[in-house]
């Protein structure tokens, strides 16, 4: 795949074309393999490429699994569907249950094909999560309030059972309903990933306890305030912070939407916020109204650019100018001109959950 887009780049389109072809022919689970199809596919609708069939192209693409940015933004493509839009409400759901017989019938068929034997009770904690001492004591430190200590404690718990699926399922559960979140989702994902499921083919139950709707009743209004999806502030939260409001950095961003403190200072001041110290940025009312101010101002700032606004809010406003500036309003050409990884992959993973959450 470096060797098509360097080729690419050097002006040699049809040696990279045939190079992204064996990609895409040899490796299509794989997320470079579901790039060079969605590159072919773009160039032979540019008609920039001879030999190159867009119809044929946009069936294989259909056949593709949606396990990664570039087979879920090939599928839209395809399919007519403008990034980070969705038809409909994102409603939460009344009974936070629903699905979960199904899910946890579709776990067992799971499990007693891997030759176990699930119990007939499968979401209540097993007798030996029960009686794990960090388990006993990390719930007793949250309950007193001393979240960090009481993290340290029930992670542990959680890393020495990641190989187990069943024990991934009853502790997405115990610790979703204790409010340790972010513990939840990742117990949640790596069940999924055991499984080889995705939230796009295994029950939906499961997914949403992977891609979770926390904090909906402050989410809900700010995106209306704002004016923007809420399945875009949900999949921001969970990429920065993954639910967790106690959430700090190396570079000294806080809270569910991870704010650095110079940035909180702006906030507030552009907010009229009353009383504001940075320490605030870890309760979530503050967290999530300075987060979604931010990236309203972001999308202001870029003409309602979604992946533009992304890369502001990750790698600052001047190098999304740049990066706009270079690009135009394409954003598949925007996403290409990110030049510093960690905010490609940042847009590329916020995408993949506001698919996730317009799917579940």
């Amino acid at each position: 795949f470096r060797a098509a887009a360097l080729t690419d780049d050097a002006g040699d389109t049809p040696a990279a074309v045939a190079l992204w072809q064996r990609v895409a022919a040899q490796y299509p689970a794989n997320e470079a393999g579901a790039e060079a199809l969605f590159r072919l596919l773009r160039l032979a609708e540019a008609d920039e490429a001879a030999g190159l069939d867009a119809t044929a192209l946009a069936a294989q693409v259909e056949t593709l699994r949606p396990s990664n940015y570039f087979a879920l933004r090939a599928l839209d493509y395809v399919n007519g569907i403008a990034p980070f839009t969705a038809d409909g409400a994102l409603v939460p759901l009344d009974n936070a249950q629903e699905g979960r017989d199904e899910a946890e019938a579709w776990l067992r068929r799971q499990l007693v094909a891997e030759g176990l034997s699930p119990p007939a009770e499968m979401n209540a904690l097993s007798p030996a999560l029960a009686a794990e001492p960090g388990r006993i004591i990390g719930e007793k430190l949250w309950q007193l309030g001393l979240y960090e200590a009481a993290k340290a404690e029930l992670e542990t718990v959680r890393e020495a059972y990641t190989g187990d699926p069943l024990a991934n399922y009853q502790l997405a559960l115990y610790f979703s309903e204790l409010g340790l979140y972010r513990s939840s989702i990742i117990a949640a994902a790596s069940l999924l990933t055991q499984q080889e499921a995705t939230v796009f083919d295994a029950p939906r139950f499961l997914g949403r306890l992977a891609y979770p709707v926390h904090y909906a009743d402050l989410i809900l209004p700010l995106a209306e305030r704002y004016g923007y999806d809420p399945r875009l502030q949900f999949a921001l939260v969970r990429q920065e912070s993954l639910f967790e409001s106690i959430a700090r950095s190396g570079a000294a961003a806080q809270g569910l939407s991870q704010v650095i403190p110079d940035t909180g200072a702006w906030i507030a001041t552009r907010l009229a916020w009353p009383d504001f110290e940075n320490q605030d940025l870890f309760q979530p009312w503050v967290g999530l109204n300075f987060g979604a101010y931010y990236l309203s101002e972001q999308l202001k700032n870029f003409d309602g650019h979604v992946q533009a606004a992304l890369a502001a809010y990750n790698g600052g406003p001047g190098n999304a100018a740049r990066w706009y500036d270079a690009a135009g309003s394409d954003y598949d050409a925007f996403v290409d001109t990110v030049d510093f990884p960690e905010t490609r992959l940042y847009i590329e993973r916020i995408y993949e959950g506001f698919s996730a959450y317009r799917h579940l």
